[in-house]
This record gives C-alpha cells, sequence and structure tokens, in this order.
C-alpha cells in the first residue's frame, strides 16, 4: 500500500459493499495511456505557462537600480508555494487538481529566473566561464541542423547535442541569434523539469503529494552548492531521475515482466543521453546496483533480471549510437584520446555532500528523509528505491575520488542535485507518513485528526519554502549579476539594464559586433565557412565561426587535439617572414585560420594559450605569446584595427575587390 492510498479514511471491510473490498494494490497509480496523455499534457500547460510569464514580467515596468526584482521575485515564489501547499492539503478533490498543479510548478522556477533576470537578454552567468561554450553550441546548430562539435570543423561532437540541438533549431526557426534563445529555452526547461517530475511522481504516488514531491524537487535546484538551475539541460534529467529510480525499482522486481514500462525505461535513458551524458551514465549504474540488489535478494530470478536489463539497454541504444557512435568511429585512427572534461576537481568533489547535517529547515527534512529511508526501505518500494539512488550517489562520488588514480573522475559533483533531489522527496514522503500515523490514532476521528494535521503540515512546508526560497535569492546574486554584466553582440550596442549591483553593464563585451562586421567585409563569406584563431573565444560563441583553438581544454573535443593545435601555433613563430609563417601554417596538421583577431601589443598582437594540468592546481594555465606585426605581411593579409584588437585576413580568404 502507497503512502497515498494511506491517506484515504480507514472503512471496515465489514462495512463495505462487495464492489468495495480491497483487492491487490495497483503497480502504478495511472495507466499508461492516461500517464502518456497526463504527461504530455502537463508538459503543454508548463509551456504555455512558462512562456506567457516570462512575456509578462517583460512587460513589467520595473525600475532600476533598485531592490524591486528581489522583493517580487520573493512575493511571487510564495504565493505559488502557498497555493501549491493549499492544493495538495486540500480535503475536496477535483479533477482539475492535477492540471493546477502542473501550472504551479511549473510557475515557480519561472518566476525565480525570470524576475531576477528581467533586465537582460542573458541568462544565469551572462556570456563568461561555461556559457560561452553552452551558447557556442546553440549558435552552431542554428547555423545547421547537421551534428557537430561546437568549435572544431570535420570533428564529430563529444558533449551530447540534444537539448543544444532543439534550442539551435528552435532559433534557426524564429530567425533570431542563438545567444538570443539561450535565455528563454533555459528558464522554459526549468519548468519543464518541474512538470515532468510531477508526471513521474504521478505514476507512484497521488496528485497531492505529487504536487508536493515535485515542488520539493524544483526547489532543490536552487539550493548551493550543486545550483542545479546552472545546466537547465541538466536538470531536465537530474529533476526526472528520483521517480524513474522508483519506478525502475518496482519494474524491475515485479512478478510478472512489463514489457511496456521496461521499454519506457529504456526511452528514457536514451533522452537521458541525447541531453546529458554523465547523467545518462550514472543512471545506468544505478540500474546496475538495483538489478544486484534485486538478485541478491531473488538469486533464482537471474535470467529474468539479465532479459529485462537487455530490454533496457537495447531501446536506449539507438540514441546512444547518435551520440557516441560517430565519435569512437572517429577517434580509433588516433588511439581513443582522453577527455580533458572529466579532468576536472572542483571544491564540491573534494568532500561529500551531507545536507542531513545541516540544522535549517532543509537539513532538518533531509535527516528526516535519511531516517524515513533506512527504516522503511525494506518494505515500501519507494523508499526501496530512493534509498538505492542515495547509496549509488555517495558510491558514485567515492569511484570519482579512485578514479583520480586513473588520471580521471567521474565529476561526482554533477549528481549533487539529485541527490537532494532524492533526500527532499523522502523528507516530504517521511512527514506525510507521519501524519497518517497521527490520524489512526483509534480515540480520534480520522476526518478531525486530519484536518488538526493540516496547519501544521501546511506550516512546515511554507517554513521549508521560505528558508529555501532565501537561499535562493543569494545563491544566484552572483550568476545574476554576470548576466547584466556583458553588453550584447549587436551593432547598436544596446546593453542590460542597470541595476544598484551593477551600475554600468556591458563594457567587456562591446567589441563583439564591430569584430563581427569587420570580418563580414574583410572575407564576404559566412561565419561558418571560417577558421578564426583568437583568444576573445565570445567572438565565437555568439557567431557560428569554427575556432582554431578554444577558450581552454576542458572544453575542447578530444579529437580537436587541442595540446597539438597549441604547439603548432607556436611553430608558426619560428617563422623568419610573411612567406614562410603562411608556409608553415599550410603545411601544418590542421586547416590553417582564415581569420585572425589578435590584441595589439607593442611589437606584435598578443595571443594567450592554455594548457591542461590534471591533478595539479590550478588545472589550467595561461601562457601568453606575442605574433610580430612583420609575419602579417600586406602582401599576405589585410588588416582592421576594431578598438583595442585587430582582424588579419588571409589574403585567400578575403573578398574580392573591385
Amino acid at each position: 500500500m502507497t503512502t497515498l492510498q494511506k491517506l484515504r479514511p480507514p472503512v471496515s471491510t465489514a462495512q463495505r459493499p462487495p464492489a468495495e473490498r480491497p483487492t491487490a494494490p495497483r503497480t502504478f497509480q495511472l495507466t499508461f495511456p492516461r500517464f502518456v496523455i497526463e504527461a504530455v499534457a502537463g508538459a503543454a500547460i508548463a509551456v504555455v505557462v512558462s512562456l506567457l510569464l516570462q512575456v509578462a514580467v517583460l512587460r513589467l515596468s520595473i525600475p532600476e537600480p533598485s531592490l524591486l526584482p528581489t522583493v517580487l521575485a520573493s512575493l511571487c515564489s510564495a504565493t505559488l508555494v502557498a497555493v501549491v501547499t493549499v492544493l495538495a492539503t486540500s480535503l475536496r478533490a477535483s479533477a482539475a487538481l492535477p492540471w493546477a498543479g502542473y501550472a504551479a510548478v511549473s510557475a515557480l522556477p519561472t518566476l525565480l529566473l525570470a524576475v531576477p533576470l528581467h533586465g537582460t537578454r542573458w541568462f544565469l552567468g551572462g556570456l563568461a566561464s561555461d556559457n560561452q561554450f553552452r551558447i557556442a553550441y546553440v549558435t552552431r546548430f542554428a547555423s545547421s541542423p547537421h551534428l557537430a562539435d561546437f568549435a572544431y570543423q570535420g570533428v564529430p561532437p563529444l558533449y551530447p547535442p540534444g537539448w543544444f540541438w532543439a534550442a539551435g533549431r528552435t532559433a534557426a526557426l524564429l530567425g533570431i541569434d542563438g545567444w538570443a534563445v539561450f535565455k528563454p529555452l533555459s528558464i522554459l526547461s526549468t519548468a519543464l523539469a518541474a512538470a515532468v517530475a510531477l508526471s513521474l511522481w504521478r505514476l507512484l504516488v497521488t496528485a497531492r503529494l505529487a504536487m508536493l514531491l515535485a515542488l520539493a524537487t524544483s526547489a532543490c535546484a536552487f539550493v548551493e552548492p550543486s545550483l542545479g538551475v546552472r545546466e537547465p539541460y541538466a536538470w531536465l534529467v537530474g529533476a526526472a531521475l528520483p521517480p524513474l529510480t522508483v519506478i525502475a525499482y518496482r519494474v524491475l522486481g515485479d512478478d510478472r515482466t512489463r514489457w511496456r514500462a521496461l521499454a519506457s525505461l529504456g526511452a528514457a535513458l536514451g533522452l537521458a543521453v541525447l541531453c546529458y551524458t554523465m547523467l545518462a551514465a550514472f543512471w545506468a549504474f544505478c540500474l546496475l546496483v538495483l538489478v544486484g540488489i534485486r538478485f541478491a535478494r531473488h538469486p533464482g530470478c537471474g535470467a529474468t533480471l539479465l532479459l529485462r536489463t537487455a530490454v533496457v539497454a537495447g531501446v536506449a541504444a539507438p540514441a546512444g549510437c547518435v551520440v557516441l557512435l560517430p565519435y569512437w568511429l572517429a577517434s580509433l585512427p588516433l588511439g581513443s584520446p582522453s577527455t580533458t572534461a572529466l579532468k576536472f576537481i572542483p571544491y564540491q568533489q573534494i568532500t561529500y555532500l551531507l545536507p542531513m547535517t545541516s540544522l535549517d529547515p532543509p537539513g532538518v527534512l533531509c535527516l528526516t528523509g535519511t531516517a524515513w529511508l533506512l527504516l522503511r526501505a525494506r518494505k515500501h518500494v519507494v523508499a526501496g528505491g530512493l534509498l538505492g539512488l542515495v547509496c549509488c550517489c555517495y558510491a558514485w562520488s567515492v569511484l570519482s575520488q579512485l578514479a583520480i588514480a586513473a588520471g580521471t573522475t567521474l565529476l561526482s559533483f554533477r549528481v549533487h542535485p539529485v541527490l537532494l533531489a532524492a533526500l527532499y522527496c523522502a523528507g516530504i514522503l517521511a512527514v506525510g507518513e507521519l501524519l497518517v500515523v497521527v490520524r489512526r490514532r483509534p480515540q480520534v476521528s480520522w476526518r478531525a485528526s486530519w484536518r488538526a494535521s493540516l496547519p501544521v503540515f501546511a506550516g512546515l512546508a511554507a517554513l521549508l519554502a521560505v528558508s529555501t526560497l532565501q537561499h535562493a535569492h543569494a545563491a544566484l546574486t552572483r550568476e545574476v549579476d554576470l548576466a547584466y554584466r556583458q553588453s550584447y553582440p549587436l551593432s547598436d550596442g544596446s546593453r542590460p539594464a542597470r541595476t544598484t549591483r551593477v551600475p554600468d553593464p556591458g563594457r567587456t563585451d562591446e567589441w563583439l559586433a564591430p569584430l563581427a562586421e569587420a570580418i563580414e567585409k574583410a572575407t564576404g563569406k559566412q561565419p561558418q565557412e571560417l577558421v578564426v584563431l583568437t583568444d576573445v573565444h565570445r567572438l565565437t560563441s555568439v557567431r557560428p565561426y569554427w575556432s582554431y583553438v578554444t577558450s581552454t581544454p576542458g572544453y575542447s573535443n578530444p579529437l580537436g587535439r587541442h595540446e597539438e593545435r597549441n604547439e603548432e601555433v607556436k611553430r608558426w613563430l619560428r617563422a623568419r617572414d610573411a612567406q614562410s609563417f603562411t608556409l608553415a601554417m599550410a603545411s601544418g596538421a590542421f586547416r590553417p585560420p582564415d581569420v585572425f583577431v589578435l590584441t595589439r601589443v607593442p611589437g606584435g598582437f598578443d595571443l594567450t594559450l592554455t594548457h591542461h594540468h590534471f591533478p595539479r592546481v590550478p588545472t589550467t594555465s595561461s601562457e601568453r605569446i606575442t605574433i610580430p606585426t612583420h609575419l602579417f605581411d600586406e602582401s599576405a593579409f589585410t588588416r582592421q584595427d576594431v578598438g583595442p584588437y585587430t582582424v588579419l585576413t588571409a589574403r585567400h580568404s578575403a573578398a574580392p575587390t573591385d
């Protein structure tokens, strides 16, 4: 019997008519056709609600600089939490209850992001750090639907292209630049993640409890140190893993083989591979652990478990082939070079995330959930599945630290949002089960006890929400500030709105549009036809130029051979004159640059190259080199000075002159 079934009033069997006598509990709360219909409709509701709210926020006249956005975000989120709490604790059921839940849980993350970012077209983090390659990936697919690396020409992608391909093609369909669609689709993805979590929990519990679980899942995405909303495409996968793991735990251990459910799990794994391969690998590890647990309890069903696992893997395999097969085939001649993306140890990965040791309300909720998982895992399917997921999160952290001995990691900090979501949901389920125990006291009627417990439940939910949302506003401060610091890559020089924290935004990137215009004027070619060598990597983020070198080895496709390209550039510097310089470029292992965008210094042009030193700290170092001016002779290159930069175009790539 599920927690939600226990919330119904106890009626003795003798008082029931024959049609109402107990039957075997259903595996899921919804039939498969109804689940599909509700999931699709719920996703549609989330999309519509999120887009309408984003448009409404843009139309608000919010004076800047002021703290009004923070106040407005707090007010809206608190109101939505109250709405969800009232819906979830109401005694009166309604057919519209699930649909209201989809609207409410998708509105919460939308407003938490849209309101603070109302005065900028950039998403959290602006055009800094990881967003450089994310926006470059969207820009790449906005220019062409063909799968390709975001930086290097002729190299199959390693990073999962699913979300970025959809975003890029959306930008192309709307006729706008890829960078401009990144923010609205990122916010939309967080709303969609909440709807996905709600629809999956609806399979396991009733609508009321599912709404609270989806609300808790959305809230933990705004909690440091994980802050799952930084990667909205990854959060689409992470938010779904707690209910998906419970479903897998139930289906894999069922008495009869449910082929449709197994195929659905395989499809979910395949979609995870397309959106975020690392989390897909982690969930595949979780599924293997669950299979091992089932086999340890029932050794005689090994063949059945193997067959069920094979079905899941077989359905997921085509998606894996789309992402990994082209890369694997291309890597064979190079001996399968190791990826530097996994060679990264941030501070979150040094220690283990233990949220249940905090004394704040979220910490108490996680501690309650941990105790409930340990007490109920053997007899409660939901608790068993969530406990398996939590244990896998910590096991992944241990394996990631052990992998350092092999010269890599498993990026265990990426599963922190999943761990928090599992513990938050476990805490909600623990409180719900505690209320059932209180309600079942024989001397008190169930209705009176339930009504008496509603204020307690609502108060605890409100306290948790207020604490989490306050933390969310503080956690997003730096990311929001960065979103206001960059100007837009537009010729009109427009910038984000001024705020109390960023009084003069946008100066750092005011040359991006003039540089792009200078390149177009010099070459007369489309950006996707040109290879550019520059350390102004934001230029290749907002225009689909091919890069000769990327900003850091961590973003570089191993097949692009980042260090070899660095050495190639330094080899060119041994040239004596422009002719030998041009010949050195032409004789290299890679297509030579058509355009150089470099910083002017006395006697030449500066270029910064980056190197990887894992596991040393810092992992990445910079090397500044100077290319002498005489190597760019007028006979071989055209020159345009743009602000502090110079655009040098090879004559073979230059536009014909009259």
